[in-house]
């Protein structure tokens, strides 16, 4: 390419309707760093996008609702605007180029389609338009060698209950089989987390109370959101203090709870595409 980086319009969407889900298609073949969807019509907002889903080859490879999405990104720093919702492979807060790429979706590599589905709910006369951020294949950035090209960042949920108050165990893949390099790991709850605990084979890689994680947050320039928690193993900026839980033996993911409550933990992952 004789440009650093393309900015295009994607596909049409089809089924945009009131109530229904909308699909679109995305061309592969380049690196897609971001994709930017752009709400319209008389009455269509994030809270109406139930569901986003993004597969490539039909494996889904981020899933959220609207306004889980939009919480992540406003942690992040990302400007908000109630018309636009970023499905971000890249990372604006990495300290480096490495950092902010790495995890961007390179379609080059074993990857022949790649679908969008939105589900709208309640909506008035919707409209629905994407935009493409987009850079070279991976290999032809790097003279050839592209060790990274085949991680992409994926967003996955996993509903959590809790009947009463007190400390909840979850469990997410870990280990040589299934197990990823995990970024951020965000706990949206109904207000009752008080604190949470990170353990790999034993050992506490992750220790905070609610207050003191949404200090440590703000001291590096994170914006806390309300009923998220989120832990962030990348909170400096820089991807290699990301936890790789390839290697572990075990791993205990505990969350305290004041009262009864339920909801998503959702995990960003720089993963491959035929693993989680």
């Amino acid at each position: 390419m004789s440009v650093g980086k393309l900015y295009r319009n994607g596909l049409p969407f089809s089924n945009v309707v009131a109530t229904g889900v909308a699909t679109n298609m995305v061309t592969p073949g380049k690196t897609i760093e971001s994709i930017m969807l752009q709400l319209g019509g008389t009455s269509f907002t994030k809270a109406m996008v139930t569901m986003l889903r993004l597969k490539a080859n039909g494996k889904t490879i981020l899933e959220a609702s609207g306004s889980q999405l939009a919480k992540i990104l406003a942690y992040r720093g990302y400007a908000a605007d109630a018309a636009f919702l970023e499905i971000p492979f890249e990372d604006l807060t990495g300290l480096s180029e490495l950092d902010r790429v790495v995890g961007s979706l390179d379609t080059s590599v074993g990857i022949a389609n790649i679908t969008t589905e939105v589900t709208i709910a309640g909506a008035t006369a919707p409209t629905l338009d994407s935009r493409l951020y987009e850079t070279s294949q991976q290999k032809a950035r790097n003279g050839g060698a592209a060790p990274y090209a085949p991680l992409m960042c994926k967003l996955l949920r996993y509903p959590f209950s809790i009947a009463n108050g007190g400390r909840l165990p979850i469990t997410l893949p870990f280990g040589a089989q299934n197990g990823a390099i995990i970024k951020r790991v965000h706990i949206e709850h109904g207000g009752n987390l008080t604190a949470s605990t990170v353990k790999q084979d034993g050992l506490i890689i992750h220790e905070a109370t609610a207050a003191q994680n949404a200090y440590e947050q703000a001291r590096n320039g994170r914006t806390a959101q309300a009923n998220m928690e989120t832990i962030d193993f990348v909170l400096e900026g820089n991807i290699r203090e990301a936890l790789d839980t390839r290697d572990a033996r075990s791993m205990e993911w505990l969350f305290d709870f004041s009262d009864a409550d339920s909801g998503y933990v959702m995990v960003e992952y720089l993963d491959v595409l035929g693993n989680l």
